[in-house]
């Protein structure tokens, strides 16, 4: 799971497999800014952009210079129009 960081934006990017059809499909997740789908759909082109994102808890970790952020992601797969919820832990420095 990377954390991405662009202008204002901070953008989760990934791969999943989907349980329904069993095809793959990558992602790009806004956690936090502006939701501008138009620019960020041509930034990342081929994957499926979604705001649905809940930031659940943030823990501190190396004195302070670690921050683990738990978030919570809703995609829908491209192929089945399926919902997928799952759970991704990032790091911020």
């Amino acid at each position: 799971m990377k954390l991405q960081m662009a202008a204002t934006n901070h953008v989760v990017t990934g791969e999943r497999l989907c349980i329904l059809c069993s095809k793959d499909f990558e992602y790009a997740a806004i956690v936090s800014g502006e939701k501008n789908v138009e620019d960020l759909s041509s930034t990342y082109k081929g994957k499926v952009l979604t705001d649905q994102v809940v930031i659940l808890k943030k823990n501190i970790a190396n004195n302070g210079a670690l921050h683990i952020i738990d978030v919570e992601i809703t995609v829908s797969c491209p192929h089945c129009q399926s919902n997928h919820r799952f759970n991704q832990f990032l790091t911020l420095q």
